[in-house]
């Protein structure tokens, strides 16, 4: 499979962005993958099952609805709302889009506390928060290797990415194949005192749910010990 990646940005302001919501219509894709937590139905897996002009939309309008409420501390979460009508559009016409949450779980995209609380610049000199961004990219990476074994994407799918654009750059580097060496290099080595040797205990002492995440994923973790 060769597929044809369009990454498409949404800026998380006070504003509706609808670029998103527009490359529907343009590229008409074969799948659309979201920034969302996997192991949350909220699109409704169920949807991709069916032929384009028979979807069950109910999951998709009580989508709607939250994003609505959503919306009124958030301007931008607006934007989805038209990108899911812009879908729908597109499936009455008959052409199959198969939708996919490729985020990591939700309780670790929704652990904030620490590593927002001193946010830009500061975050990015972090060594915790990178912790956080590659445990989400990894499992991003894990997804999106998922999704392209469905054999309905064909040979040749347009999968339009709508993952930020940070992320998608780091999951690109990712989806390369680099060595251990690369990945670490290329993620931690700004950070001297965050040593591979320790890491586990290291972050364990820090968050407890981070290094649930890290044990269970990073190619690193076998080279812990827990305590």
């Amino acid at each position: 499979m060769k597929p044809r990646f369009i990454q498409i940005n949404c800026c998380e302001s006070g504003n509706v962005d609808l670029r998103q919501a527009q490359a529907v219509l343009k590229y008409k894709p074969d799948a659309i993958l979201f920034e969302y937590p996997n192991d949350q139905k909220t699109l409704g897996y169920s949807v991709n099952q069916f032929e384009p002009k028979k979807k069950p939309l109910h999951n998709i309008r009580k989508l709607q609805k939250s994003l609505r409420r959503a919306s009124k501390n958030d301007g931008w979460v607006s934007s989805d709302i038209q990108v899911f009508e812009n879908i729908i559009s597109v499936w009455k016409q008959g052409h199959q889009i198969l939708l996919y949450n490729v985020d990591a779980p939700f309780d670790l995209v929704s652990e904030w506390n620490q590593v927002w609380k001193n946010m830009y610049p500061s975050a990015l000199r972090n060594w915790l928060w990178w912790v956080r961004i590659f445990l989400r990219e990894l499992y991003m990476t894990q997804n999106i290797r998922h999704v392209l074994k469905n054999p309905q994407l064909g040979t040749r799918p347009t999968i339009l990415v709508f993952l930020q654009s940070f992320h998608w750059k780091h999951v690109q580097f990712l989806l390369s194949n680099p060595s251990k060496k690369q990945i670490w290099n290329y993620y931690f080595g700004s950070f001297p005192n965050f040593r591979q040797s320790n890491a586990y205990t290291t972050i364990a002492r820090e968050n407890k749910l981070f290094a649930q995440h890290w044990k269970k994923l990073s190619p690193f973790a076998n080279k812990n010990k827990t305590k």
